[in-house]
């Protein structure tokens, strides 16, 4: 028998059947969701902001309207967990207050641990210099002050001035007012100018710059609705100050994080081949750098979401965060923690603090399990 004979004797190869090989974020899921309880803690956290994102939807009542022939009743079907000493429903203003929660984290977490964290966190170890020089003491400034006093001190002495700015700016974004139109049109215009450029480009001619143009004006379009939506809602200002005053403080600690691994990543083989064939440094960043953080940019993230809503509601609850009438967690938890309340209308603190408790504890489990899937070598 020749070799040939051989040969085409073997059996071949199926490569039909043949599946592609996981990739890292792949690998990650599956590991993520063979822990019990971090996909139990993803669930909660899951239905914790879907209650919070479509409470005018969920809420049984509305969260303002009293009834004064009701007041501090217990538990019954027309209100699951009773009514407070105004007579309102404390089930619809539990959930009014997973509303305030969520807005309030995923603009921290949009503004100061996406936004100021990352973007700042990069640049500073990429470009170095006196760009990192300022980042990185600007940062330590920030660090170096007490952040709960300091965010009680923002919170009660720039309220009014907040509120007149909050007002002016949805006047401006009203609606009722055609510069709200002006600029939806224009974004929409310029999305659909980038998006037919990319089309018409062809397969071999097409620009990620016009796509990443289209995706962009989108986003600024859903930014803007969100921006008026939470404008039309009760207690808008109170938002603002609180996710600004946290911003200022939650970006410092992810910045280092995210500086100290850049500086690293520049000088790896692929960065400097990419810097020597001409690529930009938006690029290299945009490219390069941030897919290979991302796991901790995620980590942190994740990590932060507990601490947040946390300071959240300790505003509130030592008074200078949400003020009545838009329900938090804060308030709920204060007006029930009198020894008299306690004593005889336990309900009203028991609803908000197990929420409270279970929406902390599963952000911590979540955390936990990210830090061990994405970040397996610092274990």
């Amino acid at each position: 028998m020749t070799n040939a004979q051989a040969t085409a004797d073997l059996p071949s190869e199926d490569t039909s059947t043949m599946r592609p090989a996981a990739g890292p974020w792949q690998i990650a899921m599956r590991r993520l969701l063979r822990k019990r309880l971090a996909v139990a803690a993803l669930v909660l956290i899951a239905f914790f902001y879907f209650v919070g994102l479509f409470a005018p939807l969920l809420a049984p009542s509305d969260f303002r309207d009293q009834n004064l022939e009701e007041t501090l009743s217990g538990p019954s079907w027309d209100h699951p967990f009773g009514t407070d000493r105004l007579g309102r429903d404390q089930l619809s203003r539990v959930i009014w207050s997973a509303r305030t929660t969520t807005i309030v984290t995923i603009a921290t977490v949009l503004t100061g641990s996406l936004i100021l964290s990352v973007g700042l966190g990069m640049l500073s170890g990429y470009l170095g210099g006196k760009v990192d020089t300022v980042i990185m003491r600007a940062g330590e400034a920030f660090g170096s002050l007490p952040a709960l006093p300091m965010l009680i001190l923002i919170n009660a002495t720039m309220r009014d001035r907040v509120k007149g700015w909050v007002d002016n700016l949805e006047g401006w974004l009203s609606t009722d007012q055609p510069l709200f139109y002006v600029i939806f049109g224009v974004l929409a215009l310029i999305g659909v100018a980038a998006l037919a450029a990319w089309l018409l480009a062809g397969s071999g001619g097409r620009s990620g710059a016009w796509l990443a143009l289209a995706v962009t004006s989108a986003g600024a379009i859903l930014a803007l609705w969100g921006v008026q939506a939470v404008f039309a809602m009760p207690g808008a200002s109170d938002y603002f100050l609180i996710f600004g005053a946290l911003s200022l403080f939650f970006w410092v600690g992810g910045a280092r994080v995210i500086r100290s691994q850049v500086l690293a990543l520049r000088e790896t083989e692929y960065v400097l081949a990419a810097r020597s064939m001409g690529a930009g440094t938006w690029r290299i960043i945009v490219s390069h750098l941030l897919p290979n953080v991302s796991p901790i940019i995620i980590v942190g993230v994740s990590a932060s979401l507990g601490a947040i809503a946390g300071s959240e509601i300790a505003l509130t609850f030592l008074g200078v965060g949400v003020h009545d009438p838009t329900p938090s967690f804060g308030a709920l938890i204060f007006d029930a923690s009198s020894q008299p309340v306690i004593r005889n209308h336990p309900h009203l603190l028991i609803a908000p603090a197990i929420v409270v408790g279970l929406l902390i504890f599963g952000f911590n489990l979540l955390g936990d399990a990210l830090n061990d899937v994405l970040t397996p070598k610092a274990r």
